[in-house]
C-alpha cells in the first residue's frame, strides 16, 4: 500500500457522552483522532454557534486547495464564509485520495488557510472539516476543530467535536455543500491493493511513540517490557478499552475467515456480522472495527503507519497478540 510517514492517529472514542467519530486510513492517507479528556462536547459546539452565528457570504470555493508546502502534497475543498465584524468560517472537505488527512495535518491546513486568506486577522478562521468516508450515511458529518493559537499563524492542540448540518447552517447563515465538489481532480489511479490480515505478537511490533497523550503515554516505549500492567482507566479511550478480549476475538475471527478462504475486503463485513451475531457490545464492536477495518487497522513495519496508540495500550495491558494489516497487490500477497 502507498503510505506516508504517520503524523497522527487514534481510534474511535467517546469522551463523556460525546462520540468522536473516527476518520480513516486508506491508500496513503493516515488519520486517526487522538481523544483527550478536554475534547469539546456538544455544548461547546452549540456555544460556538451561538457566539458566532451570522449571515455570511461564501467568498472562496477552491476545490483543489493545497494545504502543504513541504512533504506529501495534501489537498481539500476549501469554502470560506465571511461577514463584516465576524470571524470567517472555513469548511474543508476531503476524500481518501487527497493525501495527508485533515485530521493528521489539522494544524497545518488551518494555518495555511489563515495565512493565505485572512493574513491580517488576529484569530484563525473557525475551522470546520469533513472527511468523506465511502461508508458514510447520506447526511454529511462535520466536525468543529478548536485550536490553541501559539503565535501569529501558529496553531496547536486541536480538539474535535461533532457539528450537525443544522448547526453549520446556523453558523454561516446558509446551506453548506458537504461534497468534494465538481472541480475535484482525482490523482491518477494506482494499482488496486488489497488488505492482508496477519496475527502478530504484540512484543514483536515496533516500539510505539505515542503523541498528544503526555499524561498517560509520556515517553517512547513506556512501560518497559516485563513491567507490571498499569491501570489507567478513564485517562483516554485507549486505556479504557479491554484490548485483551477484543484482540483475541479479532484473532479468532481472522483465523475463521481464512479457513473459509475469506480474505481482503471481504473479511471485515464477515467478521462484523459474526461478532454481532455473538452479541458483542457496542463498545467492543467499535474497538473490533478499528482492528479489522482496513482503513483503521494497525499497520507497522519498521515504524507505524497506523495504530501506535492502540499498541501502546495493548503493551500496558499485557496483550500477547493482535491483528495487523499490510497492503499488497493481489498477486504479491
Amino acid at each position: 500500500m502507498s503510505s506516508v510517514t504517520e503524523v497522527l492517529e487514534g481510534p474511535v472514542c467517546a469522551v463523556g457522552q460525546t462520540p468522536v467519530r473516527l476518520p480513516f486510513h486508506h491508500r496513503g492517507m493516515t488519520c486517526e483522532i487522538t481523544p483527550t479528556a478536554s475534547v469539546p462536547d456538544d455544548e461547546d459546539a452549540a456555544a460556538v454557534v451561538h457566539a458566532h452565528a451570522a449571515l455570511r457570504v461564501r467568498v472562496v470555493d477552491e476545490h483543489m486547495f493545497h494545504g502543504t508546502e513541504h512533504g506529501p502534497d495534501g489537498t481539500f475543498r476549501l469554502q470560506l464564509f465571511t461577514a463584516p465584524g465576524t470571524r470567517p468560517v472555513a469548511v474543508a472537505v476531503q476524500v481518501p485520495a487527497d493525501g495527508p488527512s485533515l485530521v493528521n495535518l489539522a494544524e497545518v491546513y488551518a494555518t495555511a488557510v489563515w495565512r493565505r486568506h485572512c493574513p491580517d486577522d488576529a484569530e484563525p478562521p473557525i475551522w470546520i472539516q469533513r472527511l468523506v468516508d465511502e461508508t458514510e450515511e447520506d447526511t454529511p458529518h462535520f466536525e468543529l476543530v478548536q485550536f490553541t493559537a501559539t503565535g501569529r499563524h501558529q496553531l496547536a492542540d486541536p480538539l474535535w467535536c461533532e457539528l450537525t448540518t443544522a448547526q453549520l447552517e446556523q453558523l454561516v447563515g446558509q446551506a453548506v455543500d458537504g461534497t468534494r465538489g465538481d472541480g475535484y481532480v482525482p490523482p491518477p489511479p494506482e494499482p488496486e491493493e488489497v488488505p492482508v490480515y496477519e496475527v502478530k505478537q504484540v512484543a514483536d511490533l515496533p516500539l510505539p511513540d505515542p503523541f498528544r497523550e503526555p499524561d498517560c503515554m509520556p515517553s517512547r516505549g513506556w512501560p518497559p517490557r516485563g513491567a507490571a500492567p498499569s491501570v489507567r482507566s478513564g485517562c483516554c479511550w485507549y486505556h479504557r478499552q479491554d484490548w485483551n478480549s477484543v484482540t483475541e476475538r479479532a484473532v479468532q475471527l481472522v483465523e475463521d475467515a481464512h479457513r473459509q478462504a475469506i480474505t481482503g475486503h471481504d473479511l471485515l463485513p464477515y467478521a462484523l456480522d459474526q461478532a454481532r451475531r455473538d452479541g458483542i457490545s457496542d463498545v467492543d464492536l467499535d474497538a473490533l472495527s478499528t482492528l479489522l477495518s482496513p482503513s483503521q487497522a494497525i499497520s507497522a513495519s519498521t515504524g507505524y503507519t497506523n495504530g501506535q496508540h492502540r499498541v501502546q495500550a495493548m503493551r500496558d495491558m499485557k496483550v500477547e497478540r493482535t491483528v495487523t494489516v499490510r497492503w499488497c497487490l493481489p498477486d504479491s500477497s
